[in-house]
């Protein structure tokens, strides 16, 4: 034990505690995909500490951030998945009592293309843990909270029987919906891009920062041509992943978490639906039908 090294004396009570560390990190992360992006994420990182250690160096934490995001830099990482798996690599080397690391990190954006073609950054929560125990055991989840439109089909219907108008340009009410989608896996980690692919693929349409009036127009003709229940959202969003997530080899116990809460325009209360699934119940639920 180094001179003043406190944290390595034995505990007074000896008890194990099972996420020591720091929160609220704030680190650029370079993503080359392959044009580089820059993502402002916050990170948090965490160690378990067992019986016989007082207390983690809290330093050695953000040391592995910096090495993990220089490392990323120089080798040009192509995801945020992987640059917080090396942390996590990086923080066990760091932490030899520990017998697991903990990262997470949490950007506002993504980006995408919008109606014309343009690269556009868009407004999300997409939050990465990444959990490894020193035996090379991983456990990984990736969540992104995303906002978008729906247009109700149940009002445009009446609409349109009623005024005798074409169904897709009938009128309808719309509203903005929170959709969160969460993937919990164990050696292989989801690319956060299947969560935020399947939540363009539910609502009626995604909702932009910047619009000029023609990409308003694309905009509004392409939700109106795709009226969306909540459950129809909820629905859409879980087959999408599902094919994507069963194709690409992923494990039978992989958990997929859905859910969305629909702004009501017409109505003063908000909508809400949710599903939780492994890939092997939806598998004998689809193979049933």
């Amino acid at each position: 034990m180094a001179p003043g090294d406190i944290q390595e004396e034995e505990p007074v009570i000896p008890l194990r505690i099972d996420r020591v560390g720091i929160k609220g990190v704030r680190r650029r992360i370079s993503i080359y995909t392959p044009k580089e992006h820059q993502y402002e994420a916050i990170l948090d990182a965490y160690v378990g500490l067992p019986n016989t250690q007082r207390g983690i160096h809290m330093s050695r934490n953000i040391e592995a951030f910096v090495e993990a995001i220089e490392e990323a830099r120089k080798k040009k990482a192509d995801s945020l998945e992987n640059v917080l798996l090396n942390a996590c690599r990086v923080l066990l080397s760091k932490h030899p009592y520990a017998s697991k690391a903990e990262l997470i990190a949490r950007t506002l954006h993504y980006f995408t293309e919008d109606f014309t073609g343009r690269k556009i950054s868009q407004p999300a929560e997409v939050t990465i843990t990444s959990s490894l125990d020193n035996e090379g055991k991983n456990w990984n989840s990736v969540s992104t909270r995303i906002m978008g439109m729906t247009v109700c089909p149940s009002a445009q219907k009446s609409y349109h029987e009623m005024e005798g108008t074409e169904l897709k340009k009938s009128p309808s009410h719309t509203q903005r919906v929170d959709l969160l989608i969460r993937v919990e896996t164990g050696e292989k980690f989801v690319s956060m891009w299947h969560l935020i692919e399947a939540s363009r693929a539910a609502f009626s349409s995604p909702t932009l920062t910047l619009l000029k009036k023609p990409e308003e127009y694309a905009l509004i003709k392409h939700a109106f041509e795709r009226p969306r229940f909540i459950e129809d959202l909820v629905r859409y969003a879980l087959h999408h992943l599902f094919n994507v997530l069963s194709q690409d080899g992923y494990p039978p116990d992989t958990v997929i978490y859905i859910e969305a809460e629909s702004y009501e325009s017409i109505h003063p209360y908000n909508a809400f639906a949710c599903r939780q699934a492994t890939l092997r119940e939806l598998i004998k639920e689809i193979s049933a039908q």
